[in-house]
């Protein structure tokens, strides 16, 4: 049986529209600001407390965060996190450290969206990569094509171990590509700033930029087609969807893992 509603759900549609107004409306006052750092973060931090206010109370939802793994890896600075807050907790609140088995989700917030910020998204994506929750790969790619190679690495097991999943996304307000055929334009894009950094499309799960459309680069695709349904709300769904089902397959972070396994100076007490 299809997941999906036979009908367009109107009252639906209409609080997904009026998220989007209320967006928008925080955007165009964040412009006010003359300071970019804090332009920047009032813009993450909307968008921060519109997820915060439709997802299921267990998840955290937290802005300017490091993801750090066992190896004191650290990814790039991210625009918001997502994690499980009733089963993990944060490593440090400032600066804001994430231990990369909490990591369900990312977001990047672009104000306008450019080739520059395109090629730091990647960046920052490959580096995500690099990490080892629980041991194991991160891999951020809905269509799983770089398993085999990401599982080969993983030492002392039997059998390879599957990667964890994490929902990568960029969420922008506008983009600086004009005309009516921006879908293409914006792709044609992502795929040129994907190959000069050598990776996949697919390292970014959704791409989406209000008012004109979204990219899936897993899947080659996009749409800009408003009249049958809300982006936005489209957008939500794939990245609720994905936190659930990844959420259900992820242990509790063990704090062993960031503790050394003996104690030094350790001496047994008659």
């Amino acid at each position: 049986m299809s997941r999906s509603a036979r009908y367009k759900n109107e009252s639906v549609e209409n609080v997904f529209q009026e998220a989007e107004r209320n967006l928008l409306a925080a955007f165009a006052k964040s412009s006010k600001t003359i300071h970019t750092g804090i332009k920047g973060n009032s813009r993450a931090q909307s968008v921060a407390d519109f997820l915060a206010m439709r997802l299921p109370s267990k998840y955290g939802v937290r802005c300017n965060a490091e993801i750090v793994d066992y190896q004191d890896l650290h990814s790039r600075e991210t625009d918001i996190v997502i994690f499980d807050k009733v089963r993990n907790a944060v490593l440090s609140d400032n600066p804001l450290w994430l231990p990369a088995e909490s990591l369900l989700g990312c977001v990047e917030v672009k104000s306008i969206l450019t080739k520059a910020h395109l090629s730091k998204s990647y960046i920052a994506a490959k580096k995500i990569n690099l990490l080892k929750p629980f041991k194991r790969s991160f891999t951020l790619a809905e269509h799983r094509s770089d398993v085999s190679s990401l599982t080969s690495k993983v030492r002392n097991t039997k059998q390879p171990l599957s990667p964890f999943r994490c929902f990568r996304t960029i969420f922008a307000f506008n983009s600086d590509l004009k005309g009516k055929d921006w879908l293409m334009k914006e792709w044609n894009r992502v795929r040129a700033v994907a190959e000069t950094e050598e990776c996949e499309p697919s390292l970014i799960d959704r791409i989406l930029v209000l008012g004109r459309g979204m990219i899936y680069p897993p899947k080659h695709g996009g749409t800009d087609d408003f009249a049958t349904d809300s982006l936005l709300r489209r957008w939500f769904i794939d990245l609720a969807n994905i936190l659930e089902r990844e959420n259900s397959r992820r242990p509790p972070l063990d704090w062993q893992t960031y503790t050394q396994k003996h104690i030094r100076g350790w001496k047994h007490l008659s």
